[in-house]
């Protein structure tokens, strides 16, 4: 089994991060007519982190390695947004410390017959080519966090 370790990191300061938004939708498909040439000049501003964070203090960062999760759209070189003290839900996708490793998996919780108490984990891998992992009652894993934001460059 390749791991897929990743390293964590955490913002430095309290700074904003503002910066321009173009006043109009950018549409992905469908028909329109041309925008205003006025929009070359957007006065609208957002603060970035505002909006990728929901608590400074709780956040961190991490490069992923590995492919593990390409079917979900999350690619080696990837930047994770992870929350921490975020419960998870089924499908999300989550940081874990697993036997001296993080990883980046999709939850699975497994509940003993429909009753809501949590049986064991399955972490799953999107990419055919790697095993999912199970956590047991046995398993030395702690979960991290879940990852809020995937950032991936399209060059």
């Amino acid at each position: 089994m390749v791991k897929n370790s990743i390293d964590l990191y955490r913002l430095s300061d309290d700074e904003t991060m503002i910066i321009p938004v173009l006043p109009a939708k950018v549409k992905a498909g469908g028909y329109s007519s041309f925008e205003s040439p006025a929009l070359d000049f957007p006065e609208d501003t957002i603060d970035l982190l505002k909006i990728l964070i929901k608590d400074k203090e709780t956040v961190f960062f991490a490069f992923v390695t590995g492919d593990s999760l390409n079917g979900i759209g999350v690619f080696d070189g990837d930047l994770l947004i992870i929350q921490k003290g975020m419960l998870p839900k089924e499908d999300n996708v989550i940081i874990v410390f697993l036997d001296g490793e993080f990883y980046v998996k999709k939850y699975k919780p497994n509940f003993k017959n429909n009753t809501g108490v949590l049986e064991s984990i399955t972490l799953k891998s999107e990419n055919p080519d790697y095993s999912d992992l199970y956590i047991s009652a046995e398993s030395d894993f702690t979960y991290w966090g879940k990852v809020t934001w995937n950032l991936h460059s399209l060059e």
